[in-house]
């Protein structure tokens, strides 16, 4: 669109002043002054053309207000340069030689994650790898860190050239304890078995047969004893020789015992109760060397950020010094105009109006109103931040070019297509009301004023002919 003129706040000081001066000559007319009738006459033809008024603005190309995002534990060894686009998916810095990468959520991470636990935060890191195209399992809602999750962390990590968080000392020496512990459990769980195995066999068929036999020679020997003559016992009185009954009859008892002992069924219930204590051990020890072998994630290793990509506006960290605390400033990748404006102005905006934005090479864009605000008090410094309005463009290509520079825009209010245009100073008020101009050579015709651009205004007869080329007289 060719750019127009535009009416000003001085327009309305020129219409009056035009009224002004038609007025005065036109009483000079009525009084029948000679020597302005003999006054030089300027003239100016009637144009049939067409008419646009609107508002010209001063604004600025921005980049919107700028955001800090905050660091974590460690030392900066490395930092993006401001004016940087960077995207999720990319290391944003590096803390001690590890990096720290950028993904999209609205849902930061508080807490380090690992394989078994689950939450929001786990979540929002497993929906945002499927977006960036990485397999991270189920994005289910409650779905636990998993195997897939930790392999989606490993690729995220291998596409930025880095090694897995596997692999870092601490995650190292996290296994290896891990693994001392699950070997220690085996072997523990190990002896349950075998013990639990001793005790389920019992005696040996062998340990059976001498039992019995045991058994069966005290038997005999009670009888031997049995049939000893008076004699004999008397001989052996004292002796506890073979014809001894009690003795006998103790012997026979021990031996019967010892054979029920063996003959009973053994009972394992504290070796079973030691193996399910040394097996649920042994599964605990596992889940923990499971958990180890995967790459585990927290705040230190992710930033998670609600846009899907930054534009960096100032470096606020150093390298060599503490990550924690703003470690970059940051603002969206689109370029807008914003334009201050004054109440009246504010009123006659609306979102959505087309606009035309004019670059300081000459470039005009085309754009649309987009939020407008009105004047407010800022709680801090008290100040008043004047009415603001969001100018937004589709050729953001041209803007990155053009940096933030300041620009114009200009809004059209109203068009007026194939009218009578007269210059402003061609206006007469008429004492009775109205206006009229004068044609060259004498005669008035009434006119009906309507669209104003700068120094010329639409007319429509309203009394006598007036045409396209006609000369009408000047102030």
């Amino acid at each position: 669109m060719t750019k127009k003129g535009w009416i000003a706040a001085g327009v309305t000081v020129a219409v009056l002043a035009g009224a002004a001066v038609g007025a005065v000559w036109w009483g000079k007319a009525k009084n029948g002054d000679q020597k302005a009738k003999t006054a030089e006459v300027r003239t100016a033809a009637v144009e049939r053309t067409s008419l646009t008024s609107g508002l010209e603005l001063r604004g600025t190309l921005a980049f919107g207000e700028p955001k800090e995002l905050a660091g974590a534990q460690g030392i900066v060894t490395k930092l993006p340069e401001a004016g940087s686009i960077l995207k999720v998916g990319e290391p944003i810095l590096e803390v001690e030689g590890s990096p720290v990468f950028l993904l999209q959520g609205e849902i930061p991470l508080w807490r380090d994650l690992s394989a078994g636990m689950s939450g929001i935060d786990v979540d929002t890191l497993r929906q945002a790898l499927v977006a960036l195209g990485f397999s991270a399992g189920d994005t289910a809602a409650a779905t636990p860190y998993d195997a897939a999750l930790a392999g989606a962390i490993d690729a995220l990590y291998a596409a930025g050239g880095y090694p897995a968080p596997s692999t870092r000392p601490d995650a190292v020496g996290l296994r290896e304890a891990a693994n001392q512990e699950l070997a220690a459990a085996r072997e523990a769980a190990a002896a349950a078995r075998q013990g639990l195995a001793a005790a389920r066999r019992g005696p040996s068929g062998q340990e059976k047969t001498a039992a019995a036999e045991a058994v069966a020679a005290a038997d005999r020997a009670l009888a031997k004893a049995r049939r000893c003559s008076e004699a004999d016992r008397a001989e052996q009185y004292g002796t506890g020789g073979e014809c001894d009954v009690e003795a006998a009859k103790g012997n026979l008892n021990s031996a019967q015992a010892a054979l029920a002992d063996l003959n009973q069924a053994t009972d394992t219930s504290a070796e079973q109760a030691a193996l399910t204590s040394a097996e649920a051990a042994l599964a605990t020890a596992q889940t923990k060397a499971d958990q180890a072998a995967l790459s585990a994630v927290g705040p230190k290793d992710i930033l998670i950020v609600a846009t899907a990509e930054m534009r960096v506006d100032q470096v606020l960290a150093k390298i060599g010094q503490s990550a924690e605390g703003p470690v970059v400033s940051y603002t969206d990748t689109t370029v807008f105009a914003n334009v201050d404006l004054t109440d009246a102005q504010r009123k006659i905006l609306v979102t959505g109006s087309p606009v035309e934005v004019s670059l300081p090479d000459g470039t005009v864009l085309e754009g649309q109103v987009g939020e407008v605000t009105a004047s407010r008090q800022d709680p801090d410094t008290w100040e008043t931040i004047p009415a603001r309005a969001r100018i937004d463009m589709e050729d953001q290509a041209t803007l990155t070019e053009a940096g933030l520079s300041g620009v114009t825009i200009a809004m059209i209010q109203d068009q007026a297509a194939d009218a009578l245009v007269v210059p402003v100073t061609a206006l007469l008020a008429l004492s009775e009301g109205g206006y009229a101009v004068e044609l060259k050579g004498g005669g008035l015709v009434g006119v009906e004023i309507g669209l104003i651009q700068d120094t010329r205004a639409q007319i429509t007869p309203t009394t006598g002919d007036l045409e396209e080329g006609d000369l009408v007289v000047i102030a």
